[in-house]
């Protein structure tokens, strides 16, 4: 190798300074550059700021004359409209304080008017109220009297089906009768009436006591209440109200009712003998072919159905006849030939016996 002769090459200080200006140069002329360009760029912002500067003012100036021109015409406007009102006024139209007042005046008028309303609405409740209660008092009068009206015709039912011995229709609608009205008199004597024709003699018992505890002293009740007893064999309790009542079953048919418990009281006490002395003492000798009713008024359908039911005996035999001989339905002649009593001895005129239909 051959030895380097470093007097011969350049200088390395020398080398790296000119690298060194070299660097430096250029760096500097990049900078320069970039503060041109910032520069160039400042100064358009500053162009573009003083361009909206005075855009801005002119704006600004404009939004002062549009301002400046509404506020004129505001001004015009109110004054226009303060000076109609002033017109208005002038010319007769009353200010605020006169129209409160008068509202006021207005509002006292429909406060009176209102307490005028009130006092006849409180009124016409009242009177309504009456009126619904005269209404009411009206349809409940019409309710009972329509009642009152059906129950009538429900009596005359009974009573008619009654006489046309009707009997399980009657009995239907004297029940009905009965839900009107519980304690009328007649309907229970009616009732009680039917209760012995259909044999259902407790019944007819109870029926005739309950028509008698409202009507304890009543002539009609205590007579059908005392043949009823007969009827149902209680002797003694019906013989305790004869007593109690005397003088009403002496004058009733003239005493003949008391000879027909007379008789039912036999019946049931097995009398025979008795009962046929009951016979011969009825029959009127002077006149025995004729028909006539023993009694004037009492009805004999009770005891006819009482004796029906009986069980058959000699006895019912004579009591039965006997009935139908006080009902008008055999002569004297036929009850004495019916029971084989003898003829008196006077009597020869037997040609009609055996000719009397058979009683029902």
């Amino acid at each position: 190798m051959l030895p380097i002769n470093y007097n011969k090459i350049p200088s390395m200080k020398y080398f790296f300074t000119i690298f060194m200006f070299l660097f430096f140069v250029n760096y500097s002329s990049a900078d320069t550059i970039a503060i041109n360009r910032k520069v160039h760029n400042l100064e358009n912002d500053i162009k573009r700021i003083e361009a909206n500067q005075i855009n801005y003012r002119v704006e600004k100036d404009l939004l002062k004359e549009t301002y400046s021109n509404n506020y004129e015409k505001i001004n015009f406007y109110i004054t226009l409209v303060l000076g109609l009102v002033g017109v208005l006024g002038f010319l007769g139209l009353k200010d605020i304080s006169s129209t409160k007042k008068e509202y006021e005046i207005e509002l006292n008028k429909l406060r009176l008017i209102q307490g005028e309303f009130d006092l006849k609405s409180k009124s016409f409740d009242t009177d309504k109220a009456k009126f619904e209660e005269e209404l009411k008092s009206i349809i409940t009068k019409n309710e009972e009297q329509s009642t009152k009206i059906k129950f009538i015709e429900l009596k005359e039912k009974v009573s008619s089906l009654l006489k046309d011995n009707s009997i399980t229709s009657a009995l239907e609608f004297a029940n009905v009768a009965l839900n009107i009205e519980e304690n009328d008199r007649d309907l229970l004597n009616q009732k009680g009436m039917i209760l012995c024709r259909l044999n259902q003699i407790p019944e007819a018992v109870a029926t005739f006591r309950k028509a008698s505890i409202n009507n304890p002293n009543d002539e009609l009740t205590l007579t059908n209440l005392v043949e009823c007893l007969f009827f149902a064999k209680e002797i003694d309790e019906a013989k305790k109200i004869i007593s109690s009542h005397k003088s009403l079953f002496e004058k009733k048919e003239n005493g003949k009712l008391l000879e027909l418990f007379n008789v039912i009281d036999l019946y049931v006490s097995n009398k025979k003998n008795e009962l046929l002395a009951v016979v011969k003492a009825s029959v009127n000798i002077n006149d025995l072919k004729s028909k006539n009713k023993y009694f004037e008024i009492w009805h004999l359908n009770e005891a006819i159905h009482f004796i029906y039911f009986e069980t058959e005996s000699e006895l019912k035999k004579i009591v039965q006849n006997l009935f139908w001989f006080y009902d008008a339905q055999l002569s004297g002649e036929a009850l004495l030939k019916r029971l084989d009593i003898e003829l008196p001895s006077q009597y020869h005129d037997f040609e009609e016996f055996g000719t009397e239909e058979n009683p029902v």
